[in-house]
């Protein structure tokens, strides 16, 4: 066509220096860092675990051990899954540990009463279920800080257990929860089978239901979310119910694995929920988590403690190193958002 313009050539002879990389291109490459090693910090620690405490103790990796720590490790983990729920929505739950203590509790009362055990079983995860009910009205509704709201319901939880309770452990002896502590379906024992499929459920819920999108977006952005339409009051409720709930059948886990309520509040269950929780690459800040991840990092955990149990390292030291573990995760996750 007369008057346009030449159309531009390459010079194929000199090799031209790509263009430095924009203020963007450089934040979104370091995020896509930052998420990959997130994702890959508990999967690496844990092989890395494995393979040190099987060189130092050669016990450690035979197949009944292994099954052994994956029994074992079924509490912290329902207890690591519930914990994700509350912190993806940028919060925390310091009342879980009280609330399975008064959940199992519940549960002897119950099936004292000759009530049985499905019965049994749903007064516990309903125990879980009313604590939830109570720190998501508080934290959505009321508008009280998480932090605040939890330490408040820890306390009450754990005083009406140790009431009613009389501070004494019941006994229950049923053969349905002594065959799932005791018996395997296929290579793995049959109470880390159900925590699996309870796994499995949350996957499914957190990232192919519009809860799950809804929980991710609120503790990403509440502001955006109200913005965009979403009840946040009610979804924050509902994540502090999936997690009371878990703590409810952790209480289930916690008598078939020693045959008797537990009164007593063992605090050192919060810590390794929020370990377990962060070194799954759970961002602090909300809007991000998964359930796989904070699976292998209660596992992660069980093999640690263990392990140093096999090489002779003192009980003692097992919570200083979760706090070391919490500590360091926490560094690596400052700053990001």
């Amino acid at each position: 066509m007369l008057g346009s313009a030449p159309a531009p050539t390459l010079d194929r002879s000199t090799d031209q220096l790509a263009p430095p990389p924009t203020r963007v291109q450089r934040v979104l490459r370091t995020a896509r860092l930052e998420e990959t090693w997130t994702r890959a910090t508990a999967p690496t620690a844990l092989v890395v675990a494995m393979i040190v405490f099987s060189v130092i103790s050669p016990n450690f990796a035979t197949w009944h051990n292994v099954n052994a720590m994956l029994a074992d490790a079924a509490i912290p983990v329902l207890l690591a899954m519930g914990m994700t729920f509350a912190v993806m929505l940028a919060g925390i739950d310091l009342s879980m540990a009280a609330t399975l203590a008064l959940a199992s509790v519940v549960f002897g009362l119950g099936y004292q009463a000759g009530w049985g055990l499905p019965v049994s079983c749903l007064l516990a995860i309903g125990v879980g279920v009313v604590v939830g009910l109570a720190n998501g009205f508080f934290v959505g509704r009321v508008r009280i800080p998480d932090m605040i709201v939890t330490l408040g319901t820890m306390g009450l939880v754990q005083g009406i257990g140790l009431v009613v309770s009389k501070g004494v452990p019941v006994p229950v002896a049923d053969d349905t929860l002594r065959a799932i502590a005791s018996q395997s379906a296929g290579p793995l024992r049959l109470n880390i089978l159900i925590v699996l499929v309870i796994g499995v459920a949350l996957h499914v819920l957190l990232t192919h239901t519009a809860v799950g999108t809804h929980l991710l977006a609120v503790g990403d952005n509440m502001d955006a979310s109200k913005a965009m339409g979403l009840r946040v009051p009610r979804i924050k409720l509902a994540g502090y119910v999936i997690g009371g709930a878990l703590a409810g059948t952790a209480a289930i886990f916690l008598i078939l694995y020693v045959g008797s309520t537990q009164p007593a509040t063992n605090t050192d269950y919060v810590m390794k929920a929020v370990a377990a929780t962060v070194l799954g690459g759970t961002s602090l800040f909300g809007g991000r988590a998964t359930v796989w991840g904070p699976m292998l990092g209660a596992i992660l955990l069980t093999v640690v403690q263990t392990g140093l149990t096999m090489v002779g390292v003192e009980a003692f030291y097992e919570p200083a190193v979760v706090g070391v573990v919490v500590l360091a995760a926490a560094t690596l996750m400052r700053g990001r958002k």
